[in-house]
This record gives structure tokens, C-alpha cells and sequence, in this order.
């Protein structure tokens, strides 16, 4: 079910705000249909990542009070909350790839709940339509980013914030119908469905700043192998090492992160010429038991269970062999 919002009598400045002396006038404001009581989890959320203006287009009164005394007096998200919220942003971004699926016409905002920042994040065709076709109109600054969940992965990713300002544009720019599903998903129609070609345009423009970004990136040399393994450590450990406990965040995983810098800065310095293949190989054996030293500690503390520690044991181990191997330079015993 979903909680549906038809347009109605213009808002007044106060409620809405816009620039510009016409803005009011062309507005649209939805109401929403009477709702089934939120749920506790809903409160929580409500309570982390939204403010006031959002809070009152969605809540009752009395739901409101509740929200509003649970943030100011600063109770913390237990952890069973935490992992409730979790698993109901998996579900939420299951709807939203669901809803995606052969859109051209309408535009999905999703609330960024585990975060409680109060961010808003747009996928696939409704993240290309903001960014290439609304921000700059917007006064926004936007860009496409790449999906980083583990779970309903999609191509493209946008942030967006300021909700109850980007309702007004929305409805001022694009005259659109609104509909907030219980989930809290707002759906904008479109003034105008775009047609394949147009849907191609917009994924073209990004497939070329995304070549103009490779191209700037692209050293004098290189070596894909080494490249390519340094990568894969990469992808596999820097997610993992922000989800650490923050004790063991500090002690070993910010080191471990700036180890994955060096070693991805090292090899751009043998690339580009700025070290010798000598010198670079030696630092990038340096890095790869810095790396290895804190994947023991973790592996043995079981902060990290020994099947994931050996998985990326293996994937360093490959450095190891690729730099020995193309470098032709002795690894360190």
C-alpha cells in the first residue's frame, strides 16, 4: 500500500518556500490520505534523519510530539533499533530497483535511514534525470556516484538534501503529482516522460565524464596486473575496515586505509615516472606487510573471521606475486 498525495490548493510561502515572486503561485501542494499509526521503528527513523518540514508531511500531530521529545533528549538508537533500521532499508531499496525497472517517467527518492543524516539518495534513471537535467536548474550541486551497497545494487547513485525545499522545486519546476509510500519512498511524476533516446543521452553524457575522469587518471605506463590486484584489495577492505568497531577502527583500520592509499599512490609514482621500478617495487613490499601485519591482529583478535581474513590474505598475496613477478625485484622473505 502506499499513502497517496493528489495536487491541490497552492502552498503558502510560509509552508513551501521558493525564490522568486511566482514561485507560490505555481506550486502544488498533495494531502495525504488518512494512514495506519507509524510504527516504533518509523518514529526512530522520523526522529534521526528528518527534520521538522518533512516530519509534519507525514506524521500526525501527536506522532509528531512523540518524534520531535525523543530527539531532543538525545536517546540513542539501541542496537537492536540499528539493525531493525538496516533490514528496512534493504527492504526499501528493493522497492526502489523494482520501481526503477523501465522508468522514464517519474522521479524515486529514497530516505538514507542507517545513516540518520537525513540524506535522500536517487538511482539508476531518476539519479541521471536530477543530475543532468534538474540541479543546475536547482541551484544544487549533484553528481553520479557509484552504488556502493552490498544488496539491490544499481548503476547510478545520487545524494540529495534539503527535502522540503526540493518538494517546492519539484512542484514549481516539473508540476508534479507527489505520492510517499509507507516506506517513506517519494514519488514525483515527471512534466514529460522521456523517450529512449533521450534515456540514452543522458547515459552517454555520464559514460563520457567517466572516460574524461579515466583518461586524466591514466598514467604514463602501466602495469593492468599490478593495477588491477591493487584494486581488488582495495574494494575488499576499505568497506570492510568502516564497519569496524571505532576501537579497532582507530588502532588498526585507519592505518590500513592510509596503506591503501600508499599502495595505490606508489604504484601512480612508478607509473607516471616519478620512482624507479626498483624503488616503488621495495615500497609496495613495505605496504603489502604493513597490510599483512594488521590483517593478523584482526584475524586473531576474530574481529575478522578467518575466512574473510584468508580471502583477503590471498588477494594481498597476489600483489606480492605481481610486483615480484612484472618488477623483477625479489620479494622480501
Amino acid at each position: 500500500m502506499s499513502r497517496k498525495r493528489t495536487p491541490a490548493a497552492p502552498l503558502e510561502q510560509s509552508e513551501l518556500p521558493l525564490t522568486g515572486s511566482k514561485a507560490s503561485n505555481r506550486t502544488k501542494k498533495a494531502t495525504l490520505k488518512p494512514h495506519k499509526p507509524a510504527t516504533e521503528l518509523m518514529k526512530v527513523v522520523a526522529s534521526k534523519t528528518m527534520n521538522e518540514e518533512n516530519i509534519k508531511i507525514v506524521f500526525s500531530r501527536e506522532e509528531i510530539e512523540e518524534i520531535l521529545t525523543k530527539r531532543d533528549s538525545g536517546i540513542d538508537i539501541t542496537p537492536s533499533e540499528h539493525k531493525a533500521i538496516r533490514e528496512q532499508y534493504r527492504r526499501i531499496k528493493r522497492h526502489a530497483k523494482e520501481l526503477e525497472k523501465g522508468n522514464q517517467s517519474r522521479l524515486i527518492v529514497v530516505p538514507s535511514i542507517v545513516t540518520g543524516d537525513g540524506f535522500y539518495k536517487v538511482f539508476d534513471f531518476s539519479a541521471l534525470y536530477y543530475v543532468y537535467r534538474l540541479a543546475e536548474r536547482m541551484s544544487r550541486s549533484a553528481r553520479l556516484l557509484s552504488d556502493n551497497d552490498h544488496f539491490s545494487r544499481m548503476i547510478y547513485m545520487a545524494s540529495i538534501v534539503n527535502l522540503d525545499k526540493f518538494i517546492a522545486q519539484m512542484m514549481h519546476l516539473e508540476n508534479s503529482d507527489l505520492e510517499i509510500t509507507e516506506d517513506k519512498i517519494y514519488i514525483f511524476t515527471l512534466k514529460k516522460p522521456l523517450t529512449d533516446d533521450e534515456v540514452g543521452q543522458l547515459r552517454m553524457i555520464e559514460e563520457t565524464r567517466r572516460e574524461k575522469l579515466h583518461n586524466v587518471l591514466r598514467p604514463k605506463a602501466m602495469d593492468p596486473a599490478v593495477y588491477q590486484s591493487i584494486m581488488m584489495v582495495i574494494r575488499q577492505v576499505a568497506p570492510r575496515v568502516k564497519k569496524l568497531d571505532r576501537h579497532y577502527y582507530y588502532a588498526i583500520g585507519e592505518g590500513m586505509l592510509k596503506d591503501l592509499n600508499r599502495l595505490l599512490a606508489t604504484y601512480f609514482d612508478w607509473a607516471n615516472g616519478l620512482k624507479g621500478r626498483e624503488e616503488a617495487s621495495i615500497e609496495l613490499m613495505t605496504v603489502v606487510d604493513s597490510l599483512f601485519a594488521s590483517l593478523a591482529i584482526l584475524s586473531e583478535t576474530r574481529v575478522w573471521d578467518y575466512g574473510v581474513a584468508a580471502s583477503i590474505g590471498e588477494n594481498i598475496n597476489e600483489v606480492r606475486r605481481l610486483v615480484t613477478k612484472d618488477f623483477g625485484v625479489k620479494a622480501k622473505k
